[in-house]
């Protein structure tokens, strides 16, 4: 019906690519990198890795519990290029593996070409999915590693094919390999996995070719282990499950539980919300964050699964992210209503080519090319239905988490749009022209700051919260300057955390008065500024004045203020048993009050023991603190017991200087809402006589 000679279709496909790398180039400049979902998460996690070179562990950190590829990827960029602006460095990472993203196009035309070779125009609009899908393009400038994910589990299932039609060794343990590398970016590549093996061992049933299938299964799994083992046999040893995540924290709890959920029930997965279309935000007219009102109308309807998936995957659907809420711009609501309405001719075109790949393998019996797509699209769903059903948030409902089988979704395009080609023609020219209509309205409104919402990214740089942690990728990038001049303009808006970080560079710069201005700034502001349901939201503020209280014992002290010193460490200690520099700097200044009694005297006896007990309590909190166990023995041996001091001694002795605490001290933990450079400070400068290597030395020359 299309006539197209292979000119015509290279140039057609290749000014696809160029307008798509074109959109995706801006939306990488104009869009701010922390902008993106856990985007300051993100940034952290590559932070660590550039400034440790370790992998953290899952539950330290807000976005600690991803495999490390992507982190890895990114933090090597960063250290490459010390000597250009911190937030460039990121662009430049971003914008590598955006490009990368338009990989996908060309995995999705090569798999579509193995069902349809002649008819063009259906490889075209496969194309055109995987380049102008909005969610393509305005997350092309978001720092995080679906779009890295996506890119090898697409070209895994490529893979997969080549292995189908051929199944040697050197294919098999290729596909091992992008098996492996898959897992080492994101944990959903796991449904990837199911699906390859449970389509090769299927594959190999039918044919009856059991040793063959046993020995190209052995292979891709040991390529695959070999590549990805060592991360999850690692999380395994520690969690006792290869697949841990952060949900558990109370940093991530106090959010969670802030948001709203859905019930997921039965209805919630097989209804589809028309009216979306008119009021292009999800869920329609429920909030995903706060209390919500008795008076608003929730029902499985508005709360549908597959409405939040299909208005994120064609709009800015939770809103606000990177073009202006509907309620805040007509342009938005515009906008939105025009791509929600055309987008359900693509989608209707999927629902159609999933049916008849059903029926086709139905009809005719097993085809390792619509037994491999539907088996790994069968097994992303059921992981995503199972998440969903784990997770109930509204905010949860992420289309990103489909990406990893986003050719499958440009196969089934393909098909529906050539079983539409048989039947009408005219049909299928209305079809296409809508395509395009679709294809131009997503790049015009997600060419972000082009047309709809200019000025809007830009403008929510000026908020407090953002100069904040801007001015935290400006510090760690080096660029001490400009980060103060951030955290300074933050805490003019009364930001308690920009008063916070003005207060770590004052300390780390020795001018301590300044730092206790601040961080008495900071104390005060804290709760009026916090969030949550009531109780988390007392227990965060209670944790968070104790890590103001357990620095400004640090700063007191430096100013030889030991009554207040005192006080500010036993106030963090009774607020939060679970800071390990709390019980160390309580314990560290008990057994410099205990210097002003008489030697030998009950009293400081007392103290020396309370002491002790402090630096014990600080070191099972954290069993890499080695500096709590150290202390514990000059405090055992200011006591007169050296056995248990030189034990103690020894205990700190086989802790490796460089093993990584449980919380991470050089960066934080990419909890937006406690964006700090320097929490968890200890009292350095310590009486010499008190010290854990003059008392180590007393209990020497005592043993000689």
């Amino acid at each position: 019906m299309f006539e197209m000679s292979p000119k015509t279709f290279g140039a057609i496909a290749w000014g696809m690519v160029v307008v798509a790398a074109v959109v995706y180039v801006n939306n990488v400049i104009v869009l701010p990198s922390l902008r993106a979902p856990d985007g300051f998460g993100h940034f952290t996690y590559i932070w660590h890795m550039a400034s440790t070179g370790s992998v953290p562990w899952a539950t330290e950190g807000w976005s600690f519990f991803h495999p490390p590829l992507y982190y890895a990827f990114m933090a090597s960029i960063w250290k490459m290029l010390p000597a250009v602006d911190p937030v460039v460095r990121l662009k430049i990472g971003t914008g590598i593996i955006a490009f990368l993203g338009i990989a996908q196009a060309g995995v999705a035309y090569l798999i579509v070409r193995r069902a349809l070779p002649t008819n063009r125009v259906a490889q075209l609009l496969a194309v055109g999915l995987m380049l102008f899908l909005p969610l393509q393009l305005f997350t092309a400038g978001y720092l995080g590693n679906e779009r890295l994910n996506a890119v090898f589990c697409g070209t895994s299932l490529l893979a997969l094919l080549w292995l189908l039609d051929r199944p040697v060794w050197s294919r098999a343990a290729a596909f091992g390999v992008l098996l492996g590398l898959a897992l080492l970016v994101k944990f959903t590549a796991l449904a990837i996995v199911a699906g390859s093996f449970a389509t090769l061992f299927l594959s190999f049933f039918f044919r009856r070719k059991f040793v063959l299938g046993l020995k190209v299964l052995t292979i891709v799994a040991l390529a695959m282990f070999a590549v990805c083992g060592w991360y999850y046999t690692r999380n395994v040893d520690r969690y006792g499950t290869p697949f841990q995540l952060s949900r558990d924290t109370e940093m991530v709890q106090r959010v969670e539980h802030y948001q709203t959920k859905g019930k997921r029930n039965l209805l919630e997965y097989m209804l589809f919300d028309p009216l979306i279309i008119t009021s292009p935000q999800w869920p329609r007219g429920i909030p995903i964050y706060g209390r919500l009102s008795p008076k608003i109308v929730r029902n499985s309807l508005r709360e549908s699964v597959w409405t939040g998936v299909y208005t994120n995957a064609w709009f800015d659907g939770i809103g606000g992210q990177v073009i202006p809420n509907i309620s805040q711009s007509s342009a938005a609501m515009r906008s939105g209503q025009i791509i929600l309405a055309l987008a359900l001719v693509p989608t209707i075109l999927v629902l159609v080519g999933i049916c008849i790949t059903i029926i086709r393998l139905w009809r005719d019996g097993w085809n390792d090319f619509y037994a491999a797509m539907l088996i790994s699209f069968v097994a992303m769903m059921t992981v995503f239905v199972y998440g969903t059903k784990v997770v109930t948030l509204h905010a949860a409902i992420k289309a990103t988490y489909l990406t990893p089988v986003g050719v499958i979704f440009a196969l089934w395009l393909a098909i529906g749009f050539d079983a539409v080609c048989k039947v009408h023609k005219g049909t299928a020219r209305g079809v296409v022209a809508l395509c395009v209509m679709l294809a131009v309205a997503s790049v015009a409104v997600f060419s972000l700051g082009a047309i709809v919402g200019r000025g809007y990214l830009r403008d929510g740089l000026e908020h407090r919260v953002w100069q904040n942690v801007y001015g935290i990728i400006e510090y760690a990038g080096g660029n001490k300057a400009r980060a103060r001049e951030m955290f300074e303009r933050s805490a003019s808006r009364d930001w308690h955390l920009g008063h916070e970080n003005v207060a770590a560079m004052a300390l780390k710069a020795g001018r301590t008065r300044k730092a206790v201005h601040h961080l008495r700034a900071a104390a005060r502001l804290q709760p009026s500024q916090s969030f949550g349901l009531p109780e988390d939201r007392r227990q965060f503020d209670n944790a968070t004045q104790a890590e103001y209280s357990t620095l400004l014992a640090v700063a007191y002290y430096r100013l030889g203020w030991s009554e207040a010193a005192l006080r500010s460490a036993t106030d963090a200690v009774a607020r939060d048993r679970a800071i390990p520099e709390a019980e160390y700097n309580l314990g560290v200044l008990k057994l410099v009050e205990s210097l002003s009694l008489p030697q030998g005297g009950p009293d400081r006896q007392a103290l020396i023991e309370e002491a002790r007990d402090h630096f014990q309590e600080g070191w099972e909190l954290d069993p890499a603190f080695r500096e709590a166990m150290a202390m514990k023995g000059a405090a055992e041996a200011l006591l007169g017991d050296c056995d248990r001091a030189r034990s103690s001694f020894e205990r700190a002795d086989e802790v490796a200087p460089d093993r990584a605490r449980s919380y991470p001290l050089a960066t934080g933990t990419g909890d937006l809402h406690t964006a700090g450079i320097h929490r968890r400070l200890r009292i350095r400068d310590i009486p010499p006589q008190l010290t854990s290597r003059v008392q180590r030395r007393s209990c020497l020359a005592m043993a000689g």
